[in-house]
């Protein structure tokens, strides 16, 4: 699979497989998440290589959005899997 330029969409998948498939040149395990273009993401999901790995908030019994316990720096209880997505930046204007 060939490197990605910032430019394509990229998205967030897991290994569901024994398998040991490349990615980037090197051997993937089961269980690992990786960051791929795409077309290789929806190829491998395709052969049942992957599963997509999406971000959903954390919800308690009644269905309420959880918040995020601030004595944890390191984990995130608001976010299911412990990371909350990244920030996006606003556009730059152009002048």
């Amino acid at each position: 699979m060939a490197p990605f330029s910032y430019r394509e969409f990229v998205m967030k998948i897991e290994i569901t497989t024994d398998r040991q498939p490349f990615v980037d040149g090197a051997r993937k395990n089961k269980g690992d998440v990786i960051e791929v273009t795409a077309a290789d993401g929806k190829a491998m999901i395709a052969n049942g290589f992957a599963k997509e790995i999406t971000v959903k908030r954390a919800r308690d019994a009644k269905g309420k959005l959880k918040a995020d316990d601030p004595s944890t720096p390191d984990v995130n209880e608001a976010w299911e899997g412990g990371k909350a997505p990244k920030k996006r930046g606003r556009p730059k204007k152009n002048v």
